[in-house]
Formats: C-alpha cells, structure tokens, sequence
C-alpha cells in the first residue's frame, strides 16, 4: 500500500471511532441513583489501617514500585488474597514467580497461614494443599509465555479470554509483575518517555473499558542513595519518569530498610490517588511475616482479621 493509501486507511479508521458527546441531562436518572448511594469506596484490601488510604475499583490502574528485596510482589500477593476472599477473579502475569507452582505455593501460605516447605514452624498438610490450591482456581488465572517475550498488549489481550468470559458485574483485575520483565518492541523514532507515555495509556483505557482493576509492578531505575540511604521510591523514578506519575489512578511505594532485612516493618507509602472516594495519600506500617508471607498491622491497632478459613468464591 502506497504511503498516501496507508495515511488515508489510518484517517478512516479514526474518524470511524470519533469521540461522542454527552448530555448531562442525559445522565440526570444516573446522578440520582449516585446520589442516593453515594460514591463508593473500593473493596477492602485487607488491613483497615491501609483502607483508609488506598482501596480497590474496578476499571482503575495501581503502581506499585520499591527497590528490590521490598516485598512488592509479596505485598500485592497479599492484597490478591484479599479480594479474592470478596470475590475478585485474578488473571497474573509474574514473570518473577517462576515456575507458577512456587506462585501457588507463596498464595497457598498467605490463605492458610502456615509454611509451605519443611522446617522448624509446621507446615501445611498436604490436603490442605491440594484442597486450597483447587479453591484457588475459582479466583485466579497464570499466564504462561513459552517463548519468554510477552508485551503488555499480548498479556491484556490473553487476560480477556478469561475475565471476558465471567458472568456481569464480577470484580476483576490483571497483574503484571514486573514492567520492567514485559517486551518493550519501541518503533523507531518513539523515545522511551513517548514509548511509555503510550503504552501506561493504553493499559488505562483497557482497564476503563473492561472495568478491570490493572496492578503494574515496576522497578526504579537506579538505587541512588541520597546522604548515604536509599530514599523512598517513587513512580518518576520508574523508566518512563513522569508518566508513571500522570496515568496511574494509584501509586503505592513498597519500603523496607535495605540495612534492616530481616526487621518486620514494611512500609506502605501511598503516594497518588485520583479520586478521594477511593483514598488519600499517607504512610501506613505493616508488619511482615517471613515464614508464611503473610502482612498484619501492629498490635496496638484494632485489627479485623479475614477469616482463616478460604470463602467459596
């Protein structure tokens, strides 16, 4: 196709797919309904202290960055088993929790509260395993890339034919973790900061348009140490800078000191979020626990522990 031709097939399509217009008197019956029920706050991640600040809706994109060894993934595991428990269906991309059985193994740990591997704490039965690890399947989905290069659009494109399928009105959600593992083809001429801008843009419009909650895990560029310490990661440090800040609904920075690795604080920075129904920005501590990856707050907060046992979902 002649490069005119291919500039007018490019012009047809967009004109095909115009914005529309909307009538705010066209939404009046809505309004009503909204303000009859008021803007709803996001399900519950799991830890009251953390609610505050940050809960989870559908048709938004989170953030999460920290420097390595933080516990990021470990954090967002978490917050997974907690939807679940309120019925969320999960579809997960961890290019760094390979093979998907040691995924399974670590969400096992957090749903049943004990270690999966042998040592001084008991671990689980293995009935407890194979009876969870089927529950867990009402809730989660893995994707598997045999060739190792997967993009955003591909993994998006492979969560649809599972989330597409649920019955109306299920909660959803997508994760990929991390950015920084996906396949970044960037079309000659498109810098980074344009590459990112672009492609942040089209995971937004995809969770909007599919009402799916999309977590992105991503690493910081550098380790640079401000007087001496590593300084509180936040989304502009993410390649791609200032974008990670703009597009996110959410942004949530995972702390632990690199020269305390073995201290049970970690904490939880919430760092942006869009709309005040949903949360505000604040700094809330949780304490970790190595031996079944399991999140709880301090002891001195009034605490509403999920039940132990796994909701049929």
């Amino acid at each position: 196709m002649a490069n005119a031709e291919k500039g007018a097939a490019t012009l047809d399509d967009a004109m095909a797919n115009l914005p529309v217009l909307i009538d705010p008197s066209d939404q009046v019956e809505e309004m009503s309904k909204l303000w009859h029920a008021g803007l709803p706050a996001g399900d519950s991640t799991g830890w009251p202290s953390l609610d505050k600040h940050f809960t989870v809706v559908p048709g938004q994109f989170t953030v999460i960055t920290g420097w390595p060894g933080a516990g990021k993934s470990e954090f967002l595991d978490a917050i997974l088993v907690n939807l679940a428990r309120q019925r969320w269906k999960f579809v997960i991309f961890s290019a760094e929790n390979l093979p998907v059985t040691l995924h399974i193994s670590k969400l096992l740990e957090k749903v049943i509260g004990q270690p999966f591997g042998q040592g001084p704490t008991e671990r689980m039965t293995e009935q407890q395993v194979i009876e969870v690890t089927n529950k867990l399947s009402r809730a989660f989905r893995f994707i598997h890339a045999p060739m190792g290069a997967v993009t955003a659009s591909m993994i998006l494109e492979t969560a649809q034919q599972y989330l597409g399928a649920l019955p109306a009105g299920t909660k959803k959600g997508v994760v990929i973790d991390p950015w920084n593992e996906l396949e970044h083809w960037r079309p000659t001429g498109l810098s980074e900061t344009e590459y990112v801008s672009q492609t942040l843009s089209l995971v937004r419009t995809w969770a909007r348009d599919n009402d799916t909650h999309v977590f992105i895990v991503a690493h910081p560029q550098k380790m640079r140490r401000e007087e001496g310490k590593l300084p509180i990661p936040r989304p502009d440090m993410i390649s791609g800078s200032q974008h990670w800040w703009n597009k996110s609904d959410c942004a949530i920075s995972v702390y632990r000191d690199p020269e305390t690795p073995d201290a049970q604080e970690v904490d939880i920075h919430v760092q942006k979020v869009r709309f005040k129904h949903v949360g505000r920005p604040g700094l809330v501590t949780l304490l970790y626990d190595r031996v079944t990856g399991k999140y709880r707050e301090p002891v001195n907060l009034t605490v509403v522990e999920p039940t132990k046992n796994w909701v049929d979902i």
